[in-house]
């Protein structure tokens, strides 16, 4: 264990896992969904499900078979689709920088828009 905290196996299940899910989230034109998805569907199967099965000394050989099926599915994904993959093509979390509005001729200045709202009053 790291500073008594965090087991070895957990350190290489998340670095596994952060390979699988940031080639799902680049593919998934940069959809949070299918991430969230994903995440659930891990805590649901290996955290609550699997991990209340083993004590002791099976609990720590379930976390390193654990580790060693994330870290094959990373290689998987690496080896299939390439390097490609791994880059961030899609800015879907950024907002666009629009600068200041321009200034139409068209448009009536405040002036001219109280002028004319005057006018509609006297009119009446």
């Amino acid at each position: 264990m790291i500073a008594g905290q965090v087991a070895y196996s957990d350190i290489v299940l998340i670095l596994a896992a952060v390979i699988v899910f940031n080639c799902a989230f680049n593919n998934a034109a940069g959809s949070v969904l299918i991430i969230m998805l994903m995440h659930a569907a891990n805590n649901t199967i290996s955290g609550s499900y699997f991990s209340s099965m083993f004590a002791g000394a099976d609990s720590i050989r379930q976390s390193w078979l654990l580790a060693a099926v994330w870290a094959v599915a990373a290689v998987l994904v690496i080896v299939f689709s390439g390097p490609e993959h791994f880059s961030h093509k899609h800015r879907r979390q950024e907002e666009p920088n629009y600068g200041p509005a321009p200034v139409s001729p068209e448009a009536p200045t405040q002036t001219e828009a109280q002028q004319s709202a005057s006018n509609c009053l006297v009119a009446t």
